[in-house]
């Protein structure tokens, strides 16, 4: 059956809270870094933590269009965080993959962020960390699974119907 709607608008009010945090927080410079562009950044983490991949795959996982990670593809392999060499099966089409340049910078990110979020959460015990942590990866699993994988981005539970 699932949750009803009620319950997941719910939990919408939750999540616009903190994609509004996050912008205040890079307002604030919590996360700037002039070696890494912001809006490439996600792109670069995406690359460290899946490995080489096309760009293809990294705007489908990403959900941007192919132009966006084209030009973010520029900034960072101009910047020296990431490097392309032909792929073996098909000559035509580039593999990107993040340069240990790029690896280290993620990882200064991500060390930011996860001070930024330690401080924040500072009365908060590991385990209930974790848990929050395990039900919001579930989460987005289905979500994913349900909007990019399955390919259904309607609204209306009648054409969801009619896709399966």
């Amino acid at each position: 059956m699932g949750p009803t709607l009620e319950t997941c608008g719910e939990l919408l009010r939750p999540l616009r809270a903190l994609m509004g945090l996050k912008q205040v927080a890079l307002q604030r410079g919590y996360f700037g870094d002039q070696e890494v562009p912001y809006a490439a950044a996600g792109l670069l983490a995406e690359l460290v933590f899946r490995g080489e991949c096309r760009a293809s795959d990294l705007a489908h996982h990403r959900i941007v269009d192919a132009s966006v990670v084209s030009r973010q593809v520029g900034q960072l392999e101009q910047a020296g965080l990431i490097s392309r060499r032909p792929d073996p099966a098909d000559r035509r089409v580039s593999l990107l993959r993040a340069t240990p340049d790029g690896e280290r910078a993620v990882a200064e990110l991500e060390r930011r962020k996860a001070e930024w979020i330690a401080n924040a959460l500072e009365g908060w015990e590991d385990a209930k960390v974790r848990e929050l942590g395990r039900l919001l990866g579930e989460a987005m699993d289905d979500i994913r699974r349900h909007t990019i994988d399955e390919g259904i981005c309607h609204a209306d539970p009648a054409t969801r119907e009619g896709t399966r």
